[in-house]
C-alpha cells in the first residue's frame, strides 16, 4: 500500500521547525517536518494546510515544491511530497501526534534522528540553502 503524505518544510529566521513524535505511534521518538496524509478530494497544498491546523493549531502558506521521497517502512510505502511553507507567527500548539518541537539551522538538524523519509527532504532543502548563498 503506498500512501501519499505532505510534508512542511517552514523556514524562519535561517531555522527550520521539526517535531519530535510520540514514543507510542508510528515511528515513534523520531523528528520529522510536519504534515500529514492527503485526504479523498485534496490536493496536496489543502492537505498541508488542513494538517498544519489540526497538529499545530497554525495558519500556513503552502509556497513551493521542494522535492519529495519514497520510503518502505515495511508495512507501509510512504509517497512524501515536500513544500516550502510561511508561518505567520500563530503561536504552535502541539494537538496531534507530537510531544516537542525545535526551531534549528537545516545543517544542525540530526540525521540519526529523522525519519527517513524525510532525509531526502532534508537534502533538498540544504542545496536549496547552498545555492543561494
Amino acid at each position: 500500500m503506498i500512501i501519499d503524505v505532505v510534508a512542511a518544510l517552514m523556514v524562519h529566521k535561517q531555522q527550520v521547525f521539526i517535531a519530535q513524535r510520540h514514543s507510542k505511534g508510528s515511528q515513534g521518538g523520531l523528528w520529522e517536518f510536519p504534515g500529514g496524509k492527503i485526504d479523498a478530494g485534496e490536493t496536496p497544498q489543502q492537505a498541508l494546510q488542513r494538517e498544519l491546523q489540526e497538529e499545530l493549531s497554525i495558519r500556513a502558506s503552502v509556497r513551493d515544491y521542494l522535492a519529495s521521497s519514497r520510503h518502505d517502512y515495511g508495512d507501509k510505502v510512504i509517497h512524501l511530497h515536500g513544500y516550502l511553507c510561511h508561518w505567520h507567527g500563530d503561536p504552535i500548539r502541539l494537538t496531534g501526534s507530537h510531544h516537542q518541537y525545535r526551531w534549528l539551522p537545516a545543517q544542525q538538524i540530526d540525521r540519526q534522528f529523522l525519519a527517513p523519509a524525510d532525509l531526502p527532504l532534508l537534502d533538498a532543502l540544504l542545496q536549496q540553502q547552498e545555492h543561494r548563498n
